[in-house]
């Protein structure tokens, strides 16, 4: 992804459009149900489309293995015989196998369409759901699969209607500080009470409940597309904060942000264009946080584009660079970030910062993988952003999402921008 200077517009690419915000009927069981169908249409036919890509490519790799001797020997009149035999055989075989693939998916596609709620559709977990997208989320949008998810809130397991009379029944005693949470690439809302047996003891809660108890805030929980450009992503969350501020059915006072990882780079987008568009929404921002964020990119996507780059470079390996080449927008947008250089302006949000490291800071393993994915230089800034900074020996990236030293560390960096004069 490029680095944008001060000041600059983040760009959108031409697909942005497909990124909604989510602005439905209130959520009910019959939306539920829509939803579970959805998503299984959408395996489905994302399994029927890893079948054909994957015959694709044993097709492309067999051809590279076998073409390179054939060339060689095929002046011969009897050997060039054989060779077009063994072509017409091999491109045949793989063409059955995806025309069958293409005739069987396509098949139950149909059937859960004209079937819909009649069927007993099974729920997918968020978890795998979000992965998918992470991984291949643009693809979902570009070719409009039933499985692709829009900017969206979530509330209870289910889409939330940005409309205020949506917003007071699911959140009956709205307060004045609302903390939205925004999680990272390839995860869902339910991210955030990964862990939570081993860090409080309780299945089922996250930073957002616990600061609800501690300090009288409403949190809010976002749900989105991380295949996509972070650009696209950032856009759509700043509109839906415009949204939310503008249904919120209490006095809304202040907002805080907390993102983690790939989340930290959509709140900061989001930031630059909200700003941008002179959104009321930024005015209210006091903190922005970011958890594990890859300011300055993230380890494995710069080992999976040099990977790439290599395999490409050989004819038997070219087809399986294309298909590593294949991955996400979100994803390859990891390999730079977005820089300090996009940092708000002293006039917005104090931003914080924190990192994990797999051993204590400063030995060789902690410099070298910070928190497993990122690296301490890319989640902290090279200078300061009037917030806090901090990193914590022993976190890796995910058990940063649920940590009680994480929740200590959050807690004082809202109750510091709360004090008088400050933010």
């Amino acid at each position: 992804m490029r680095k944008f200077a001060r000041g600059a517009r983040l760009p959108a690419r031409a697909g942005a459009g497909k990124v909604l915000v989510l602005t439905a009927h209130d959520a009910s069981d019959g939306d539920d149900r829509d939803e579970r169908v959805a998503h299984l249409r959408g395996a489905l036919r994302l399994t029927g489309e890893g079948v054909d890509s994957a015959a694709r490519l044993v097709q492309a790799v067999h051809r590279a293995i076998v073409d390179g001797p054939l060339d060689r020997v095929t002046r011969m009149p009897v050997v060039a015989a054989v060779r077009v035999a063994h072509d017409g055989v091999r491109d045949g075989v793989y063409a059955s196998v995806r025309g069958i693939n293409r005739l069987v998916f396509g098949a139950l596609d149909r059937a859960l369409e004209l079937g819909g709620r009649a069927v007993p559709a099974p729920r997918i977990p968020g978890p795998l759901v979000g992965a998918l997208h992470g991984v291949v989320g643009d693809h979902l949008a570009d070719h409009d699969s039933p499985m692709r998810t829009s900017m969206q809130l979530r509330h209870g397991g289910r889409a939330l209607a940005v409309t205020r009379a949506a917003l007071a029944v699911a959140l009956p005693q709205p307060q004045p500080c609302a903390v939205v949470f925004v999680h990272g690439l390839a995860a869902d809302e339910s991210c955030w009470q990964r862990g939570s047996l081993r860090a409080w003891g309780r299945e089922g809660l996250d930073y957002g409940q616990l600061l609800a108890q501690r300090r009288e805030v409403t949190p809010l929980y976002v749900r989105y597309n991380s295949g996509l450009p972070i650009a696209d992503n950032g856009r759509a969350l700043a509109t839906l904060l415009a949204q939310i501020v503008a249904e919120y059915p209490g006095e809304l006072r202040s907002l805080a942000l907390v993102g983690h990882s790939m989340g930290g780079l959509v709140l900061r987008s989001a930031w630059r264009f909200g700003r941008a568009d002179e959104h009321a929404w930024t005015g209210r921002v006091r903190d922005l946080i970011c958890l594990g964020t890859p300011h300055r990119g993230a380890v494995l996507e710069k080992v999976g584009a040099a990977t790439a780059a290599a395999l490409s470079l050989f004819d038997v390996t070219a087809p399986i660079a294309r298909a590593i080449d294949g991955r996400s927008a979100g994803i390859k947008d990891l390999r730079h970030g977005i820089g300090d250089d996009n940092e708000p302006t002293p006039a917005g949000p104090r931003v914080h910062h924190l990192a994990g490291t797999l051993g204590r800071p400063g030995t060789p393993l902690a410099w070298a993988l910070g928190d497993g994915l990122v690296r301490v230089a890319s989640a902290v800034p090279r200078r300061r952003s009037g917030g806090r900074t901090a990193t914590i020996a022993g976190l890796n990236h995910i058990t940063m999402l649920n940590h009680p030293a994480v929740l200590a560390w959050i807690e004082a960096a809202l109750a510091e921008g709360s004090q008088p004069g400050s933010g």
